[in-house]
């Protein structure tokens, strides 16, 4: 009996240690995502597998295909988003992952799009369908506009036809969308996605103010573009270019960017945007990161006051934790070499002495126009700028245009006065011999060549053209000027 008792004893001991060592090996195989691909007529190429996030993407594992199967899995959830697989050389889908994680995809390399299933979720397959509609649309939108690029040159009165014909195609494509938002819950990431590409609506009300009361009309388009997007649901990023990222280039294009000429109402406008992202992390680090971004180097210089801005509101006095030091420090310098010389801003006036001692400066120059530059002798590309400005001088001294021009290095006194007189700079040649008029921070010429044109008042009307673009600037200038007089004379007959 004793010995029955012991056997029973030790088999149920083995039984334990066999269940604890199969749940231990079967854990090791349990993956928190698992995503079968089956591709007809698939060479054995490796498959890529990645996610979008706006202009970018990430390529999260690479699988070689056997027999046109291929299995991506992994042991930590992934965000819910849009995916892409990568078959080589050049096909590319898309597909949505969400909170069903384990789920099967087919398609066939001849026809990828029009074979793509999916048994996941019921809005995966209706991603995918949406793409295959959308793609009809396109190929035909593509023929038309095509024949529009012929007909412009040889038939001009078939464009308006061709036109109406695309405008039909796109409202097309708006009726998919909303017949699609139809058939899902407003709480899936499709419903997101399809409710960021529908179109703007402008209740009646306020579209008839269009021309009866613009401002009104206008201010409406600035409160309520962005309410297509759903801020609780931060997953919105994770799509590609055209969904949540041109929502958000297209808001910063026309509600920020051509109001260049009335700043402070563009800084509160683009302090109610951050707002909306007040506990909402992952949305303030996208849009704050895009905005510094866009306005870093754009290509009006205008709008570099948007990035002062930024900075001074949202990094320097509570800088985000998302911000490494190194970035910090960049952004800063940059900030630094620009705060002061914005155009649009008066520049700071700069005393300092010429070739022969004396005291120059330039609020003292009486002109109409002043430019300003700034180099080293040292620097070849420095000399070659200033000897292409030498060239525009006499048709820019004929229209009253005097020349300021800054040897930033008081270290090469000498040889800044051997090339004065070897190339006859006949211009106000100036010098800080003391290093005292702070000329590097307000005119950031922590990099040289560096030119800027003034008006007669000192304000910077831009910076950084090319030497043998000056004179061809000023004209372009004035005959904007003279237009914009023209239509104030139209208006209020002056």
């Amino acid at each position: 009996m004793n010995k029955i008792k012991q056997y029973n004893t030790n088999n149920l001991q083995a039984v334990k240690c066999g269940l604890f060592l199969i749940f231990i090996f079967s854990s090791l195989l349990t993956f928190s995502y698992n995503i079968k691909v089956e591709i007809k007529n698939c060479p054995e190429y490796y498959i890529y597998f990645g996610k979008h996030r706006g202009p970018d993407f990430t390529v999260i594992d690479s699988v070689q295909a056997v027999n046109g199967l291929v299995e991506f899995s992994g042991k930590k959830n992934l965000e819910t988003g849009v995916y892409f697989i990568v078959i080589p050389p050049q096909t590319r889908f898309d597909f949505i992952i969400a909170d069903e994680q384990n789920f099967t995809l087919k398609t066939d390399t001849r026809n990828i799009l029009g074979e793509l299933i999916s048994n996941g979720e019921k809005q995966y397959q209706i991603f995918l369908d949406i793409q295959k509609d959308i793609a009809e649309i396109n190929k035909k939108r593509s023929q038309l506009e095509m024949e529009s690029e012929f007909y412009k040159m040889y038939q001009k009165d078939t464009i308006p036809y061709i036109t109406a014909k695309i405008d039909s195609l796109n409202q097309i494509q708006f009726d998919i969308y909303e017949t699609y938002k139809t058939k899902l819950d407003k709480s899936t990431f499709v419903y997101d996605i399809l409710s960021i590409l529908s179109p703007f609506h402008v209740p009646d009300s306020i579209a008839k103010l269009q021309y009866e009361e613009p401002a009104i009309h206008y201010r409406y388009y600035i409160d309520h573009y962005l309410d297509r997007i759903n801020f609780d649901n931060p997953s919105i990023l994770n799509t590609p270019e055209f969904v949540f990222h041109k929502l958000l280039a297209d808001y910063c294009y026309y509600f920020f960017d051509v109001r260049a000429n009335k700043l402070d109402d563009a800084y509160h406008d683009m302090d109610n945007l951050i707002a909306k992202t007040e506990n909402k992390p992952e949305f303030r680090q996208y849009i704050l990161s895009y905005l510094v971004s866009r306005y870093e180097k754009p290509q009006d210089l205008r709008l570099e006051s948007f990035l002062v801005y930024l900075y001074r509101n949202y990094f320097m006095i509570n800088r985000p934790d998302w911000v490494t030091d190194q970035a910090f420090d960049i952004m800063k310098l940059r900030i630094e070499s620009v705060q002061y010389n914005l155009v649009g801003s008066i520049g700071k006036n700069l005393v300092l002495n010429n070739q022969n001692g004396d005291s120059v400066s330039i609020y003292g120059l009486e002109s109409n126009y002043k430019v300003l530059f700034f180099w080293e002798p040292s620097c070849d590309i420095c000399t070659d700028a200033i000897l292409k400005l030498k060239e525009e001088y006499s048709d820019l001294e004929a229209h009253n245009v005097q020349v300021f021009a800054v040897c930033t290095n008081s270290n090469e006194i000498n040889d800044w006065k051997s090339f004065i007189n070897d190339k006859q700079l006949n211009w106000i040649n100036a010098i800080d011999i003391r290093n005292s008029s702070n000329f590097k921070i307000y005119y950031g010429t922590y990099k040289t060549p560096r030119l800027f044109i003034l008006d007669s008042n000192n304000k910077i009307l831009t910076k950084d053209v090319k030497p043998d673009y000056v004179y061809e600037y000023i004209k372009s200038y004035e005959e904007h000027l003279e237009k914009e007089r023209g239509r104030f004379d139209f208006m209020f007959g002056e």
